[in-house]
């Protein structure tokens, strides 16, 4: 019996995991895709004022620079803790 309770256990066990792992895997697309949209939106408002080439570019940079800042943050927020200086939780 023990052996059936412990299956039954890791069964459901996997199938949380699972829904857990589905769950971030498609926010993560879905949140992309739509922030991917957005600012391209944002940036084809904008068409008027920079050249064509620019336009289609633009949500890349805007992407890349703004995981550069996350790392930049992270990378600010390890130091103040290893120096004690965290003042505030980021």
């Amino acid at each position: 019996m023990k052996v059936l309770d412990y299956l039954k256990r890791a069964y459901r066990k996997l199938g949380y995991y699972y829904s857990k792992f589905q769950l971030i895997v498609l926010s993560f697309v879905v949140v992309g895709i739509v922030d991917y949209f957005l600012i391209y939106e944002i940036v084809i408002s904008l068409s008027s004022l920079v050249p064509m080439f620019i336009l289609e570019i633009g949500p890349v940079i805007i992407i890349l620079l703004s995981i550069i800042l996350i790392r930049g943050i992270i990378k600010f927020k390890k130091k103040m803790k290893e120096n004690k200086h965290l003042l505030f939780v980021l």
